[in-house]
């Protein structure tokens, strides 16, 4: 290995415990290697390397580490694979869209199928409608990051369908009876359906601050007990379920495609199924539609006792009840593919003898650098922390800047920087705005002027082809911030005349039509301030931080610079940032 000298089993000074180096392998320099660390043979290794990650490649490249995932119940370690771009099928893609232009196809709407496993052009089973359910929450606690990011996936996807013209059915459930909130119930000493009411509350609360729209249909477990029923009766009538002692159980090895959606085979799901050993079940991975209760436990009454759904039957029964035996697209995080959403396929198959979901849609996992955020894991992770500190649009804006698919690292330093691109944004529609207020002056041509037209021309069409595109919120981001880049290149020209008024005047209406579709950028820039200064506590209100600027006009009158300098470092302290124009002073946020 490089840098540890010629002694044979020389250990390199910077290896952690448990490493496996693989043959031909180099390490350059002191570079760390952590703890239960793996090196691929010939891999060459320039960067430090975290503990349990995987190493490949010359350079090494990381193609897995152990990450804190975002899960239904909360972060979890796992180990994960890194996604790793593959240039050569990018390229074959955008050979493939230029076609399609040539050939007139442009805007054919693609969405990538779990299913499947490919991207496949977007054809509802009604033309011009789409049915859509995404598995909402289980409410017995706070929502936390994990959530948000499906919630805000799923609102942007129906948004951007409703802009294209489709009539959208959005269906998103709360599971509201369940262990988790019987125990919840049990630990606050108040009933389940208190527990249950309380946290669909509050989910409603952050979703509101979120920007989350509600969906068409928002039903409840509890609310579709004879359709649950109903379809147990007739899993059991067909032969594909089994009851025990009360308890109702799916018959896995009698559903031949069991396992197509998460690409497992079954003694893989036996081992990653995660159930407790039942010795009453034929086989360990077969799951529970409808559970018997417990002394003191809620409960409806049923043909086999009383009793109250299992967690996958409930998505079952309410997404048939509200659009039908077979849904054009169904979504939620990608820990539900197994075995919630594989399970749920499974029965609803069964039922209706029809295929269930013709686009099963997935979004990716929220990692989090414990480091960056938190000493301690504590709550902080949930939505009403993280508001705490950053404005709601900030974090929106930061659950859209990845495409949806992609995981995300989450940590105090991204929103940083998802505010700072915010930030940008306000202020460029701050300088067009004072651009407009000014009268017309002579025309005066500007070199940046034909750029400026060339990228509004195109602005439209590059953002639906990217939203077109799997929904590629971050491409599209890529694209307003190309046009907010050439706008303010515009600006710096200092142009002048009606021409460029009108050209600022139609960059500023077609940015304004991004509100409505992802859901940001709709403030006007003062209150994107007014809402800075309440995430980040700035201890003056605006009428103070006026008064301070009316002192320092008063001192530079007097010809008085110390004291107008020290009442500027004084608000700078505070992060309040003042800029002197022709026409006065203007403060932001800094």
């Amino acid at each position: 290995m490089g840098g540890t000298g010629k002694e044979k089993g020389k250990r390199h000074p910077t290896l952690g415990d448990h490493v496996v180096v693989g043959t031909g392998a180099k390490i350059l320099g002191a570079v760390t290697i952590g703890n239960h660390a793996k090196i691929g043979a010939n891999a060459v290794v320039l960067e430090p390397v975290a503990d349990y990650s995987i190493v490949v490649g010359v350079p090494g490249k990381i193609i897995k580490k152990k990450v804190l995932r975002m899960m239904e119940e909360g972060p979890v370690e796992s180990l994960a694979r890194v996604h790793m771009p593959d240039p050569v099928e990018e390229k074959f893609r955008e050979i493939e869209k230029r076609l399609e232009k040539l050939e007139g196809k442009g805007g054919v709407m693609r969405v990538y199928n779990t299913l499947s496993g490919n991207k496949e052009k977007l054809i509802p089973l009604s033309p011009g409608k789409i049915g859509m359910y995404a598995c909402g929450v289980t409410v017995y606690d706070l929502s936390h990051i994990g959530h948000a990011r499906s919630s805000i996936v799923f609102d942007v996807i129906r948004r951007y369908l409703t802009f294209k013209g489709l009539a959208v059915k959005y269906v998103r459930n709360f599971t509201d009876i369940d262990d988790k909130i019987i125990n919840r119930a049990r630990e606050e000493g108040i009933t389940w359906d208190e527990v249950a009411r309380k946290y669909t509350e509050q989910y409603y609360r952050d979703m509101d601050r979120l920007g989350v729209a509600r969906a068409d249909v928002e039903p409840k477990a509890t609310e579709h007990i004879p359709e649950i029923i109903t379809i147990v009766k007739t899993l059991l009538d067909k032969g594909y379920a089994y009851a025990v002692d009360g308890d109702v159980y799916f018959e896995v090895q009698k559903f031949p495609d069991y396992g197509k959606l998460s690409k497992r085979d079954i003694s893989e799901m036996l081992a990653g199924a995660r159930v407790e050993v039942d010795e009453r079940k034929k086989s360990p991975a077969d799951f529970a539609l409808w559970k018997s209760s417990k002394p003191g436990e809620p409960s409806w009454d049923s043909p086999w006792g009383p009793g109250r759904p299992g967690w996958h039957i409930e998505c079952t029964a309410m997404s048939m009840k509200h659009i039908g035996e077979s849904l054009d697209i169904h979504g939620g995080g990608a820990d539900l593919i197994f075995p919630h959403h594989e399970n749920e396929l499974a029965q609803s198959e069964t039922y209706s003898g029809k295929p269930f979901v013709k686009y099963w849609v997935h979004n990716g996992f929220i990692t989090i650098d414990r480091e960056k955020m938190s000493k301690s894991l504590g709550n902080f992770f949930t939505i009403r922390e993280i508001l705490d500190k950053f404005d709601p649009e900030v974090v929106r804006f930061f659950l859209l800047s990845t495409h949806y698919r992609s995981p995300i690292e989450f940590s105090d330093e991204s929103l940083r920087e998802a505010e700072s691109s915010l930030d940008r944004y306000y202020t460029t529609v701050i300088r067009i705005e004072d651009f407009l207020r000014e009268g017309v002056e002579k025309e005066r041509p500007s070199a940046e002027e034909t750029s400026l037209e060339e990228n509004l021309a195109a602005f439209m069409n590059e953002f639906s082809e990217a939203m077109d595109d799997d929904f590629n919120t971050a491409q599209a981001l890529g694209h307003i911030f190309e046009l907010i880049r050439e706008t303010n290149r515009f600006l710096d020209s200092r142009p002048s005349g009606q021409k460029a008024r009108d050209l600022l005047a139609k960059t500023r209406d077609v940015l304004s039509q991004l509100a409505s579709i992802l859901n940001i950028f709709n403030k006007r820039p003062e209150e994107w301030y007014d809402a800075l200064m309440q995430s980040k506590k700035i201890p003056y209100t605006k009428e103070e931080i006026l008064n301070k600027i009316q002192q320092r006009q008063i001192a530079r009158q007097r010809k008085d610079w110390a004291a107008a300098d020290a009442i500027r470092k004084e608000l700078e302290q505070h992060r309040i940032i003042l800029e002197d124009k022709k026409d006065g002073t203007r403060w932001k946020v800094g």
